[in-house]
């Protein structure tokens, strides 16, 4: 039963982390990598225990390397551009002038 739980564990964290390792939330995949890669771990453990051969081990190591990579290469090779700034300052200037003016033309009463 204990075998079979860290099995199915193993196969979800690896699934999930190659998933999100494709998506732009690919620094996230670390944890689930983890998690399968521990879960492989104890899996080999238990199975020389038993002296069982599983392939159960490789496949989740594998998709653990495939989520790896693929994590690794997004890290390394995706830049992120940044704009002209300088319109987006003028804009943020306009703005502050524009609230400026709406301020001054409302009247408090002093009654209150």
């Amino acid at each position: 039963m204990g075998k079979k739980l860290i099995i199915i564990l193993g196969f979800i964290a690896a699934v999930l982390a190659v998933i999100i390792a494709v998506t732009p939330f690919s620094n996230l995949s670390v944890i689930p990598i983890a998690i399968a890669f521990v879960a492989g771990l104890i899996i080999v453990f238990l199975s020389k225990k038993d002296n069982s051969k599983t392939k159960s081990i490789q496949y989740i190591f594998l998709m653990v390397i495939i989520a790896l990579v693929l994590t690794v290469y997004k890290s390394v090779y995706y830049t992120s551009e940044v704009g002209n700034t300088e319109q987006l300052e003028q804009r943020d200037e306009e703005n502050l002038e524009d609230s400026k003016e709406l301020l001054e033309e409302i009247d408090f009463d002093e009654d209150i």
